[in-house]
């Protein structure tokens, strides 16, 4: 079981992806102000972070870059989940350290498949 922690203005959004999260049998975590993201994050130590770009005030690539700068959260994969679908926002979100770029609305098996996918490459990697 991994630890997601989920970051998204939308309360929608965030009971959407908790219940594909805990579906497949992982503890989801939200948090609906990108202002509490990094607390939540040291609080609850995720796995992985599922992050959406549009939020108001801190948004999704300036929080993906302080994850990316803060050493205890750097090693941490994101996957932005976003209703952006353009060219500039996956490259902005790449170059932030995210690891992958889904679009919503979210396919739930290809959300889960993505979040297996990093999470046992980001174990390997720690296993080493």
């Amino acid at each position: 079981m991994a630890k997601i922690l989920i970051i998204d203005d939308d309360l929608q959004t965030t009971k959407l992806l908790e219940g594909i999260v805990s579906l497949d049998g992982h503890k989801a975590t939200a948090v609906n102000n990108s202002a509490h993201a990094i607390e939540a994050a040291n609080a609850s130590n995720p796995d992985l972070v599922l992050l959406d770009i549009m939020m108001p005030g801190i948004n999704g690539i300036q929080l993906c870059k302080m994850f990316q700068s803060t050493p205890e959260l750097k090693h941490i994969p994101i996957i932005i989940v976003s209703a952006l679908d353009d060219i500039g926002s996956k490259k902005d979100a790449f170059n932030a350290g995210a690891k992958d770029f889904l679009t919503k609305p979210v396919r739930p098996k290809e959300l889960s498949n993505k979040i297996s996918a990093l999470i046992e490459e980001n174990n390997g990697q720690t296993d080493n």
